[in-house]
């Protein structure tokens, strides 16, 4: 980072809670205005990019979009392929002769583990860049999605399952530094949100398609498509990326050439450790109270309107009515439609945003957009766990409640990660991990406890007491931290 960007990064915490305060642009020569006007129609600009037409803030929008939309991709495969297998659930619980639940631990434990390998693969990115390291993993998950179409027994399955859920993993935490690499702060909202809705679909487009195909085709093919796609996944970073990472302070550290940056691995930032610290860095968020509770609030939501509806989905559905995986398949078009929609609560965050900057507001501003996210959620999975409970023959009426369950956590999703990037920048890469690793352990946790609590209380009751834990542990404290952050004029 240039010297003229680290004095901006050091004033710019401060410049929402004075007027007073210099503007940053102020420090740009004359030349600097003209080069970024050229550029970007302005000079008003959050970051302020350097007058290099190599620095990724500086690129083309084409460029800019090509490289968030494979970034977006990934992590929508990194979801996709550990749901694609939900419809499938009754055949190989009947193929291995174990019970649905059992069958359920080869969605569960990816939902686990690609939350917590991003914390050793995303360290490397921030040293030897991104690029090469992204083609590894769907490299890698290629190679166990086709060991996965050729396992003979439940062991071996989970064995090439837990292990394409490593290689996976990045996409699922990668799209945050790569949004803030490329974008500017009033488009982050946008961005960030396209990027985790990338992520959620991924959870209902995996089990929607795959059902399809598992009705008319065999287990194997399905594996067999996941192999597929992460080989074109490959082919697309080969012709068509470009490495996000940039050395601010030593260009020499910088390959241009997009082809040349496919055969030299070097550190793009030899000053950034590898250790064992730089692993656990991720988790000094914990300490960070609006971090934490903005996190929190979203696993919380996460995990009981997607992952409790998601997973579940077959435990409900395939035991009360008999369904088969096409069947079951298009229960997740509900969940799809919702989340579609909900999309607009970025681009209701960056507005908000946008009218908080010239008015000299705080990024809090952003978490108006939420509330909204919040009532549909709890409204949402009422009303599915009611009808679920209700009906004895099948309707669609607890695919109503599925769709407006996940339009309230696609609303509250892109301004809450909005609003945690914006609390740091800098460390955005850190701020993603923490959000996804508290995200994926939560919902995996909530794997665990989900089928007992239905035994026990029956749909009605079970959802009801997630709505009510989504309102005392998500809402309330987003609430608070709104509050106290808006008098702070933060």
């Amino acid at each position: 980072m240039s010297a003229i960007e680290k004095q901006i990064d050091s004033q710019t915490n401060s410049l929402t809670s004075s007027d007073n305060v210099e503007s940053p642009t102020s420090l740009l020569t004359e030349e600097h205005k003209q080069y970024l006007i050229s550029k970007h129609g302005t000079f008003e600009l959050e970051p302020i990019p350097s007058m290099n037409d190599d620095d990724p803030l500086n690129w083309s929008n084409a460029m800019k979009y090509l490289q968030l939309g494979m970034v977006a991709f990934h992590g929508f495969m990194s979801t996709f392929c550990a749901s694609g297998l939900v419809p499938l659930i009754g055949v190989l619980s009947a193929q291995f002769q174990i019970t649905t639940a059992k069958a359920s631990y080869l969605v569960g434990l990816q939902i686990l583990f690609i939350g917590a390998f991003p914390l050793f693969w995303v360290p490397f990115m921030q040293k030897f860049g991104k690029r090469q390291l992204l083609i590894l993993s769907v490299l890698g998950s290629a190679m166990f999605n086709l060991g996965g179409a050729y396992s003979t027994s439940f062991g071996m399955m989970m064995a090439m399952r837990s292990l394409q859920a490593v290689f996976i993993s990045p996409g699922l935490a990668v799209g945050g530094a790569v949004v803030n690499e490329l974008t500017f702060s009033h488009q982050r909202g946008v961005m960030s949100g396209v990027w985790a809705m990338s992520v959620n679909l991924g959870t209902m487009a995996g089990a929607l398609f795959m059902g399809f195909v598992a009705q008319r085709e065999s287990v194997q093919i399905v594996y067999y498509i996941f192999t597929a796609i992460n080989a074109a996944q490959v082919v697309g970073y080969l012709l068509f990326g470009k490495e996000t990472l940039f050395n601010y302070d030593d260009l020499t550290k910088n390959e241009t050439n997009r082809f040349k940056q496919l055969v030299k691995f070097r550190s793009i930032i030899p000053e950034f450790r590898l250790d064992f610290k730089t692993i656990l860095k991720p988790f000094i968020y914990f300490t960070n109270y609006r971090i934490f509770i903005a996190t929190v609030a979203y696993a919380i939501v996460f995990t009981h309107d997607n992952i409790a509806t998601n997973v579940e989905i077959p435990e409900v559905m395939y035991v009360k009515f008999g369904m088969g995986p096409q069947a079951l398949g298009l229960q997740f078009l509900g969940l799809l439609i919702g989340t579609l929609i909900g999309e607009v609560g970025g681009y209701l965050s960056d507005k908000f945003q946008a009218w908080g900057s010239k008015n000299k507001r705080g990024n809090s501003l952003r978490l108006w957009v939420t509330y909204p996210g919040f009532a549909t959620s709890v409204i949402g999975i009422i009303v599915f766990g009611v009808q679920i409970d209700k009906i004895t023959t099948y309707n669609i009426t607890p695919l109503i409640g599925l769709a407006i369950c996940a339009f309230g956590l696609q609303v509250m999703t892109s301004p809450l990660i909005a609003y945690c990037i914006t609390v740091d920048p800098p460390m955005a890469s850190d701020i993603i991990l923490f959000v996804s690793f508290c995200r994926q352990t939560l919902a995996f946790l909530g794997t665990l406890w989900f089928p007992p609590m239905f035994i026990a209380l029956g749909f009605t009751w079970a959802y009801s007491v997630m709505a009510i834990l989504m309102v005392a542990l998500a809402f309330l404290p987003i609430a608070i931290l709104h509050y106290a952050e808006a008098r702070k004029g933060r």
